[in-house]
């Protein structure tokens, strides 16, 4: 237990500005491969403190702004650490350049004009969606999980494409850890979406794959930086799958329908 409570913390400390102020002891490569079976939980507590701004928000001012201060709250909890590689993604992708100067691309710290397209895009797509769903709360509690869960598509078996450094998860997250991510996945969308949460899995996870496929067709592999990227597209995603679903069926009630 204390080991799984250790590998926890170490992820929630890597994948947000949380404060972790305890003391973990020996920290070893294992922990961290194993700890990404906590992705989809980290992504909940993201959720839940971005949900807990809107609801604030939305009390004191319009809804507009509700949502704009909990997509503000999710950049600040996780250091914009995603929107970053979305950006890193862009720019190195779409610079019609070789492989190798790509992921030099990928690697500088400054922003291009694909990237600045792609954030802005993404910011857009995301603040439009939420004005334009039922259930907001519930869609800005999901949205982080949506990119964590699907990770498992990513990095599974992937090679990292640079000579130098290595990808932490990248090929390292042995196959009973990813279908521990899966699972914990599946049951946070199940509770939220009820069978309509099922089959949004299945389209993200496979959403996922095509675009490691796409991305390693590019640049041979897979980097920390289209990890990001996965998890913001992943997160537009459900978004745009739960407007369609509402459009044409209705506000997919998860469990919690029943119970609230």
């Amino acid at each position: 237990m204390k080991t799984q409570i250790k590998r926890f913390l170490l992820t929630l400390g890597f994948m947000t500005r949380i404060p972790v102020n305890v003391d973990l002891g020996e920290v070893k490569d294992e922990d961290m491969h194993k700890g990404f079976l906590y992705y989809p939980v980290v992504g909940l507590i993201i959720g839940l403190c971005d949900m807990a701004v809107y609801l604030l928000v939305v009390q004191i001012l319009p809804e507009i702004f509700g949502i704009i201060f909990a997509l503000l709250t999710n950049f600040c909890i996780t250091g914009a650490f995603h929107l970053d590689g979305l950006c890193d993604t862009a720019d190195g992708i779409y610079s019609a350049r070789t492989r190798e100067r790509m992921l030099e691309i990928m690697k500088d710290s400054r922003i291009g004009t694909n990237g600045a397209i792609a954030m802005c895009f993404d910011i857009l797509l995301k603040l439009s969606g939420l004005v334009s769903c039922d259930m907001k709360w519930l869609m800005i509690l999901m949205m982080p999980v949506a990119g964590k869960m699907v990770q498992g598509a990513i990095v599974y078996k992937a090679i990292y494409p640079r000579e130098k450094g290595i990808g932490i998860y990248v090929g390292t997250v042995d196959l009973p850890t990813v279908i521990g991510t899966m699972i914990f996945g599946l049951i946070f969308m199940g509770i939220a979406y009820s069978w309509w949460g099922l089959l949004m899995f299945a389209v993200l996870f496979g959403f996922a794959w095509l675009f490691r496929v796409y991305i390693t067709g590019k640049i041979g592999g897979i980097t920390g930086d289209v990890m990001g990227a996965g998890s913001e597209l992943s997160e537009v995603l459900l978004l745009l799958l739960v407007l369609v679903i509402s459009r044409f069926a209705g506000f997919p009630d998860g469990i919690w329908s029943y119970v609230i």
